[in-house]
């Protein structure tokens, strides 16, 4: 019988004005938000497609309080040294491979006083949250990574999520799962693949630079800083800079990691929604007590079948 009045409901939502949201929309959505980062994302890769759950998903500016999801967004320069990882693998070649062959100008952008590292995304800020004073990567680690390799301490590009009080990382990568499901419909995540720079000795690692790379690359970084003008000076300085980034391995694997565009929006949109509210990723995820009403009121007329009585509510909700 329920279904059948969500049914005919939905013939009269668009005249309202309002999606008519169901009781199940709301109860996927708290059960998947209370979940850990992994059952999370598992969930939401099959409820972001689901209309009903994706419309709830965008309702957080009629939840009862439409502030309380309001998350400030900044755009600043961040120090390589004063960012975390949150993602535990970190690839061997995305980190190293574009330094020995620099075919993107990597090592000119890592040295640039405005840092944007090339990526297939094109050269776009590193996506952070500043939690409890610190600032955690959540999306970008080898952008952030091959910056760190080339040019430790310098300073990139930020765009940051001012965490509300009490969300840790894993809170805001959920968060951050959801607004992607919100506005893209959908959720992929990437396996990782090839070696690990957190698992890889840094002697491997200094070999790896002594053995390939190139006499142009030589020449950008001692443009850059004059002691570095040989490889061996070159494979010593990435040393040490693998040292201090072994220390700093994240904890979630990089299968339950946020990927904006590859879900099929652009980071930009999902960060927009944060700021104004959409994101409903805080609780109660039911819709407000004034559309709570609305809808009861929908539901009845459409079981007495009163079309006048219909027309009835929705005058009174204009």
């Amino acid at each position: 019988m329920k279904s059948n009045l969500i049914t005919e409901a939905a013939r009269f939502q668009k005249l309202a004005g309002i999606k008519v949201v169901t009781e199940d929309a709301a109860s996927d959505l708290e059960k998947a938000m209370n979940k850990d980062l992994a059952g999370a994302v598992a969930d939401l890769k099959t409820l972001a497609k689901n209309s009903d759950f994706k419309d709830l998903a965008n309702k957080g500016v009629e939840d009862g309080n439409p502030d309380d999801e309001k998350v400030p967004f900044s755009t600043t320069n961040i120090a390589n040294t004063k960012m975390y990882p949150t993602q535990a693998e970190i690839g061997f070649g995305n980190s190293l491979d574009d330094i020995v062959n620099d075919k993107y100008g990597a090592i000119e952008s890592a040295f640039t006083s405005l840092v944007k590292m090339p990526s297939p995304d094109g050269k776009v800020p590193v996506l952070c949250a500043e939690i409890g004073g610190k600032i955690a990567i959540l999306d970008g680690h080898h952008r952030w990574s091959l910056c760190f390799m080339i040019n430790p301490g310098a300073e990139m590009a930020c765009d940051i999520m001012k965490a509300p009080a009490g969300m840790d990382a894993e809170e805001a990568l959920k968060a951050m799962q959801l607004g992607i499901a919100a506005k893209a419909g959908n959720v992929v995540t990437k396996p990782f693949e090839g070696k690990d720079l957190m698992a890889t000795s840094t002697e491997e690692v200094k070999k790896y630079i002594l053995d390939n790379i190139g006499e142009k690359e030589i020449a950008t970084f001692a443009k850059h800083k004059s002691e570095l003008n040989t490889k061996e000076a070159i494979a010593d300085h990435i040393a040490n800079a693998h040292k201090l980034i072994l220390k700093m391995k994240g904890a979630y694997p990089r299968t339950i990691m946020p990927q904006a565009g590859k879900s099929g929006t652009s980071q930009d949109d999902v960060n927009q929604a944060f700021s104004s509210g959409e994101v409903n990723f805080k609780e109660p995820f039911t819709e407000s007590k004034q559309y709570q009403n609305f809808n009861t009121q929908l539901f009845e007329a459409v079981l007495k079948k009163s079309i006048s009585e219909f027309s009835k509510t929705i005058k009174r909700k204009k």
